[in-house]
């Protein structure tokens, strides 16, 4: 089962950097970004579109995680394959994460200090509501770097850890709301909204077989992964 995944890992990334790559050619071409230089308010613009897509990815990566513990996807995706691609849209998620955090450093609205960055609850907007997204993005941190740390630190040890993801989650659904401007968007209040209720079904649906102990062949993937 392994080989299989490492190959069809190997394709998942080929496919993913040729479509990556003739995107930027198009984009490069198109006279695109030449447009995005005269527009003043291309931060701003680019930390919204960051931190929505740091959201979906976080969301995907939720469910997805769900997905495997569940077994929903046992029969049609390889064990190996399925943590592959769980680690690596919360890796996703953290760096577009931390994209739309570093943003704020030259962003022309508010000026933001590394430290306000860094440390929750001191910036100059929205204070308690942006340093929500700050302790979000230390726990992903944690969170995502212990997927490559799994074997080292046992499989119980990373169980535990794994459980910040759904606080981390919570956080990051409050701090999209209520942080920014498109918060108020019906647009973004729909796909959290969606995004809510399926982690959340999701969850339920897991929870009603905690008592039944976790399927052993869950384990074994996540340990051999």
């Amino acid at each position: 089962m392994v080989k299989p995944a490492k190959w069809l890992d190997t394709i998942a990334l080929t496919l993913s950097v040729a479509v990556i790559s003739i995107t930027a050619w198009w984009l490069l071409n198109s006279g695109f970004f030449n447009t995005l230089a005269t527009d003043d308010g291309l931060t701003w613009h680019l930390i919204r579109a960051l931190g929505i897509a740091a959201y979906i990815l976080l969301t995907t990566s939720m469910i997805w995680g769900l997905f495997i513990s569940t077994q929903f996807v046992k029969n049609w995706s390889p064990g190996a394959l399925s943590v592959t691609m769980h680690s690596t849209i919360s890796w996703l998620a953290l760096v577009l994460g931390g994209a739309h955090a570093a943003l704020l450093l030259v962003d022309k609205y508010f000026q933001f200090s590394l430290a306000d960055i860094l440390i929750p609850f001191q910036g100059p907007y929205r204070p308690l509501f942006v340093g929500l997204g700050t302790l979000a993005f230390w726990a992903l941190i944690v969170v995502t770097v212990s997927f490559p740390l799994r074997k080292h630190i046992g499989y119980k040890l990373w169980k535990t850890i794994h459980l910040l993801s759904y606080l981390t989650f919570a956080m990051v659904t409050l701090h999209g709301l209520t942080a920014g401007t498109d918060g108020e968007r019906l647009g973004v209040r729909l796909l959290m909204g969606i995004a809510v209720v399926a982690v959340v079904g999701l969850l339920g649906m897991r929870l009603r077989h905690v008592g039944q102990g976790e399927p052993a062949a869950v384990r074994q993937i996540i340990q051999q992964s």
